[in-house]
Parts: C-alpha cells; sequence; structure tokens
C-alpha cells in the first residue's frame, strides 16, 4: 500500500488556520457569558491537531535535518534563546494576569492575547527543541531506543488525556481523578530518565568541545528548570490544557535531558584529553596504513613517519636513524625540529650508545629522567631542553634492525606506556614500509621480487597471533594458507572482559601485496578500538566508521568479530558479511551454521551498515565445537571445479568431534588436500577452531 504524502506547506497552512479558529473561540469565550463546555473539547482536539500537524511540517526542515553534533546542539541554543526572547518582550508589554482556579481565566483582553502568544510560542519553539534533542538520542542509537521512545510517547499522550478529560493539572495529587493524572506522569517521567541516559555523543566530542559545551549545559540547566514559570505558567493553560500539558511533559523532558547530558559531561572531562589521544592514534594508524599502500619513495616515507610520531605522542624532537650496509653504520634517514648543525653532531654523544644498546638487545629503551642516568649523561651536552628520552627498533621478518626511531620530550618522566606501544607501533609500520618500498624498486627482477615477498609475507605472519589466548578448559588451534606470498586472510584476538576473549577473522577482497596492506591497516584500526569498545557490534561498526574512506571503491572487508565467555559458556558475535559461523552441538550430535544478517566492512559508510548489523547470542556447552573460517576454505575447488562447501567441513567436525582440537584440525587440512588432489587453491584460506 503506498503511503499518502502530504505537502510540509500544506500542513504549516492548516496548522494556522486552525490556530486562528482557537484564538476566535477564546475571544468568544472571553466576551460571551455563555457556556462552551462541550466547545472546550474540540478546543482540545484542535489543538492537539495543531501541535501534530506543525510537527509534521518541522521535522521535514532543513534546520532540523542537521546530523552534525556541533550544528545541532548551536541549534538548540538559538531556540532556546528565541523562545526566551518572545516571552521576555510579550510579557514587558503586556503584563498579563489570571485568575487562579484551573484552568486559569484571563482578567483582560491583553491577558488573552498573550495567552495565544505564548501558546504559538510553545509549538513553535518546543516542537523542534524536542526533535533536536530525539536527533541526539538516535546519535549511535541502541536496539532498545526506538521502543522507549515509542513508549515515551503513547505515556505522554496518555498523560495529556487525563489531564484534558479530568481539567486538572500536572501535579503530584493522587486523591480522586488526581491519581490517574499523577500516575500517568510518573511513567513519563521515568521514561524520560531512560532517555536522558542516552549520551552516547558525548563522548565523540574533542576535549575542547567537551569542556565548552559543558559550560553551556549548565547555563541550558538552569535557563530550562526556569523556562515553565517564566514562560508558560497560567497562560498557556488559560488557551488550552491539552497545549499546557504537552508544555509541561516537553520542559519536564528538555530539563531532565540537559541535567543528564551536564552530569554526563562532568563524568567524560577527566578522561576527554586520553579519548582524543585515542582517537588521533586510530587517524594516524589509518593514515599511516595508506601512506604504506601508497608511497614507495624511502625518504618520503621516513619522513611522514617521524613528523606522524612527532604529533600523535607529542615529542618534541624525533628522527629516524637507518642501517646503512655498504658502510655498516647508522645515518640520520629523517628527523623533525632539528637543525642541521645538531645533526651532525649526532655521533659525538650517548645518543650513539643507546642506538647499539638497542640494536644488541632489540629492544626499546625509555629515559624518564635524562640528568641521573649516568650512562648516557652527555645527551645534556648535546642538548640541554631534553628531559626525557625514548628509543625503538625497526625490525625485519628475519629479525634484523633496519633502524631506529627516536623521539625526546623537555620534561622528566614524559613518556607513558602508551607512549612507549605507539613508538613501537610506529617503528614496526616504518619496518613494514620499507620492506615494501625496497620490494617495490626491485620489482623489475623476477627472482628478487619472489624473494622480497617471501619476506613481506613472513611480516604478515608476525601480524597474526603468536600465541593463543588462555581461555579457562576451552582449547583452540588455528590454521592460515595463503593463495600466494602474501595475502589478505587475518584473524587476531583481542583481550575483552573477566572470564571473556574476543576473536575477530576477516578476509579482504582481492589478493596479493593490496589485500596484506589493508589487513595490515584492519589490524592496527581494531587493535586501537578494541581498547575502548567490546562489543562484537560496536567494534564492527566504528571499524567501518574508520575503514570506508580509505579502501578503494572496488575493495571491502568481510569480518566477522566474536566474544566467548567460557564461565557463562555464552558466544555472542557479528559478522560483517563474513562466512557464518560452524557450532556443532555434542548433546544432539548437531550441525548449525549461525548466520545474522550483515554487510560487508566498506560498502556503506554508516546507516545502511548499522541497520542491517545484528549481534547474535549462542548458549555453549561442554564438547561444543565452534569453527569460524574464510571462504577460501568453502570455496575450495577441485580439478573439476567443485567446491569443498560447508556442509562438507560441518560432516568432517561432526565425525570427528571426539579428538582433541589440535588433532581435528589436522583432520581438516588432509580433507581439504585429498580433495584438492593437487590443486592449487585460488584464495586464502583461514581457519579457526574453538572447542568448549
Amino acid at each position: 500500500m503506498k503511503k499518502i504524502q502530504v505537502p510540509p506547506k500544506l500542513l504549516l497552512s492548516i496548522s494556522i488556520l486552525l490556530g486562528l479558529a482557537t484564538f476566535v473561540f477564546d475571544y468568544l469565550k472571553f466576551e460571551s457569558a455563555l457556556s462552551f463546555t462541550q466547545w472546550q473539547y474540540i478546543h482540545e482536539t484542535l489543538t492537539i491537531v495543531i501541535i501534530l500537524f506543525f510537527y509534521g511540517y518541522v521535522k521535514e526542515t532543513v534546520f532540523l535535518l542537521q546530523t552534525k553534533l556541533s550544528s545541532i546542539l548551536k541549534n538548540l541554543i538559538k531556540l532556546l534563546t528565541g523562545l526566551y526572547v518572545w516571552v521576555l518582550i510579550f510579557k514587558f508589554i503586556m503584563s498579563p494576569t489570571y485568575s487562579a482556579a484551573f484552568p486559569p481565566i484571563p482578567d483582560t483582553f491583553t491577558a488573552l492575547l498573550f495567552s495565544n502568544l505564548t501558546s504559538i510560542a510553545a509549538i513553535l519553539f518546543l516542537a523542534p527543541l524536542i526533535l533536536l534533542v530525539k536527533n541526539l538520542i538516535y546519535f549511535k542509537q541502541r536496539s532498545r531506543t526506538k521502543i522507549y521512545i515509542s513508549l515515551a510517547l503513547i505515556s505522554t499522550l496518555l498523560t495529556m488525556f487525563f489531564s484534558v478529560y479530568f481539567q486538572l493539572p500536572l501535579d503530584f495529587q493522587f486523591t480522586g481523578d488526581g491519581f490517574y493524572v499523577s500516575s500517568a506522569l510518573i511513567l513519563s517521567l521515568i521514561l524520560y530518565m531512560i532517555l536522558g541516559s542516552n549520551n552516547t555523543w558525548i563522548t565523540y566530542l574533542s576535549r575542547k568541545e567537551k569542556y565548552s559545551y559543558f559550560l553551556v549545559s549548565l547555563i541550558m540547566v538552569w535557563a530550562l528548570s526556569i523556562l515553565y514559570d517564566f514562560a508558560f505558567l497560567d497562560s498557556v493553560a488559560a488557551h488550552s490544557i491539552a497545549l499546557d500539558s504537552f508544555t509541561n511533559l516537553a520542559w519536564y523532558f528538555l530539563t531532565i535531558y540537559a541535567f543528564f547530558s551536564s552530569v554526563t559531561f562532568l563524568f567524560h572531562l577527566p578522561t576527554a584529553r586520553v579519548f582524543d589521544r585515542k582517537m588521533k592514534e586510530v587517524s594516524s594508524l589509518h593514515h599511516l596504513g595508506r601512506v604504506i599502500s601508497s608511497e614507495y619513495d624511502q625518504k618520503k616515507l621516513v619522513n611522514i613517519i617521524t613528523k606522524m610520531t612527532m604529533e600523535v605522542i607529542e615529542s618534541n624532537h624525533t628522527w629516524i636513524e637507518l642501517y646503512d650496509e655498504q658502510h655498516d653504520a647508522l645515518y640520520v634517514a629523517a628527523a623533525d625540529n632539528l637543525e642541521t648543525k645538531e645533526l651532525d653532531s649526532f655521533y659525538n654523544h650517548s645518543v650513539q650508545e643507546i642506538g647499539l644498546k638497542i640494536i644488541e638487545t632489540k629492544q626499546s629503551i625509555t629515559l624518564n629522567n635524562v640528568l641521573k642516568e649516568k650512562e648516557f649523561s652527555s645527551i645534556k651536552t648535546w642538548r640541554k631542553d631534553i628531559g626525557s628520552l625514548a628509543a625503538a627498533p625497526l625490525i625485519d621478518a628475519k629479525g634484523k634492525v633496519l633502524g631506529l626511531i627516536f623521539a625526546t620530550k623537555s620534561y622528566e618522566f614524559g613518556f607513558d606506556p602508551d607512549d612507549l606501544k605507539m613508538l613501537e607501533a610506529y617503528a614496526n609500520q616504518a619496518a613494514i614500509a620499507l620492506e615494501n618500498a625496497k620490494l617495490v624498486k626491485n620489482s623489475l627482477e623476477r627472482e628478487r621480487l619472489e624473494q622480497e615477498l617471501q619476506i613481506a609475507r613472513e611480516v604478515q605472519m608476525r601480524l597474526l597471533p603468536q600465541s593463543l589466548p588462555e581461555s579457562g578448559s576451552y582449547k583452540i588451534d588455528t590454521l592460515t594458507i595463503t593463495a600466494y606470498e602474501v595475502g589478505g586472510d587475518y584473524y587476531d584476538f583481542f583481550p575483552s572482559k573477566e572470564n571473556n576473549f574476543g576473536l575477530i577473522i576477516g578476509d579482504v577482497s582481492g589478493k596479493g601485496t593490496s589485500a596484506a596492506f589493508y589487513m595490515a591497516e584492519t589490524k592496527g584500526i581494531i587493535q586501537s578500538i578494541t581498547r575502548n569498545y567490546f562489543s562484537p557490534y560496536d567494534i564492527l561498526v566504528n571499524t567501518n566508521s574508520i575503514l570506508f574512506d580509505s579502501l578503494e571503491k572496488k575493495s571491502f572487508i568481510t569480518l566477522l568479530v566474536a566474544q566467548i565467555d567460557y564461565k557463562k559458556q555464552l558466544l555472542r558475535f557479528a559478522r560483517g558479511g563474513h562466512c557464518p559461523v560452524l557450532h556443532y552441538k555434542a548433546a544432539g550430535k548437531e550441525i548449525s551454521f549461525l548466520q545474522p544478517s550483515g554487510i560487508a566492512v566498506g560498502l556503506d559508510k554508516g546507516n545502511i551498515f548499522k541497520e542491517t548489523l545484528k549481534e547474535e547470542k549462542v548458549k555453549l556447552a561442554h564438547n561444543d565445537i565452534l569453527a569460524f573460517y574464510t571462504d577460501g576454505l568453502s570455496e575450495a575447488m577441485d580439478k573439476n571445479n567443485i567446491e569443498f562447501g560447508d556442509d562438507r567441513l560441518g560432516e568432517i567436525i561432526k565425525n570427528n568431534a571426539h579428538l582433541d582440537v589440535e588433532s581435528l584440525k589436522e583432520k581438516v587440512i588432509d580433507e581439504i588436500l585429498a580433495f584438492l588432489d593437487g590443486q592449487n587453491l585460488h584464495d586464502d584460506l583461514t581457519l579457526v577452531l574453538v572447542k568448549c
């Protein structure tokens, strides 16, 4: 059935005409001594229709279709300011007074006119204010957000109905008919408080924005807390009980949301700098991944890496020294914030000794107080403004030191553990980048190219987990076979909550070096994201948001993120277009393929990806088996182009479920090799087995 679309301008026109009709009714009622009891309900109905029609008009305006957080918050301030100015001007001019009864009766015609003007203001300003707050609530919405909003809307309408029907104000009177009004009001307030806790948008503000908007939120809490008494008390109720009820409820909602936001801001302020730092790390790793896959000039690479390192860890000086095989010595390949004369004096002080120590141990080093390090005290004679120093080796796949990266700060104890980890991360990325540049430089020599690709494969293998996580009684084993020297399959484990471990498996579209580079970038990004997010849904959504802009339009990545609670024996996972999870249930000796909806990373930037992605929970039992794999396994073909298939894998696991996980993996390998019968794989193959 086709949905009827009413033009927004028509809705506005009808709202204006109905508003004039309600004003005429108020005027006749004020001037006449006749009773308008029955007509009063028609008047209330028309007022509710005006609110709904204006809502239908204003929700389609550009003003309310903003998705940028700063624009939404600025529009909130503009609307609230406009409302105060509107009421203040007319209140000053008209000085209205009303009777003490409910609903109040205007004492003069100007009071009648003022009640209509404030009623217009209530609709004109409060409706868009509520819609803007709704946009904030829907930012990074949870699965139950829509349900709570629907319930809040129903309870609001119910409260308005009771208030109109019993002709009572919204106060907490539990005697007589007031019981119904107060009960509905309390239900509405509870739902408003639940919605008020939906402040995830605050997390994504920068540190500067958090401090600025925190001060703004305090002002808004104050402004909203006095808004109803200042602007709407008596005047709106004199025009319409329904509108007074709507205004009162809107005031409750906005005040509660502003209060919860200010409290959330307060709790986020201490960690604002840390969050900014993490986002900067993610962004820099994302940018560095793009550089590695597109830049092959060694000089440009090291200059970019030194500059990015200096920005992220906020060092005063940064430089990279590379090993020159011909002269058997280190030389400065790139430096930031150091002059030429200072570079010439590098080998006359303790920096050279530090470099030799790192090459010997192949370990990073941190000097938190240069003055107290007697062994390297001559650093101060070279640069008096160095208070602390950190350095990390650039190690290739064979364990050979390619060079060193240094960073210094002017104050003591300048490098925390996160700084050192980032320095090591940049050193690892620099090693990969330099290896990549070397491969491209020698690409015309086929034999040399194959040798370098093998080195790159070894570097890539280092990106995969070198050890399996401790997971209680659960046993894990893995298998990865690349179709070429390097590939795009990826799996990893990440620390989760207590008694939990996280698992990620993915497959980059395409093959060869480009897929491998995207795989390396994906690993760096996910490692940063899993420090702040735990649920599979949130990890995939944030990974997609970051990777979307860096992937080529023809490229995408299928990813599956799982979290296993081995104490509760529970699997939570979400899949972004990846292969299903094979679940063998030991109790019934049954095989099932778990395949919740989700599209691949990189196909859509936001809304479609989030709406499609579903997180699923599965209860596990003793001796159950989980198989996570890439399509290189299920789509492996024999000489007759027949695929290995999911069902064949399921039968192998079912028939050999009694084996331990290592033996089961070997059985799967044997069956795949027998099936291929000498045929080569046409795609990378990865398998992760978990036995409960």
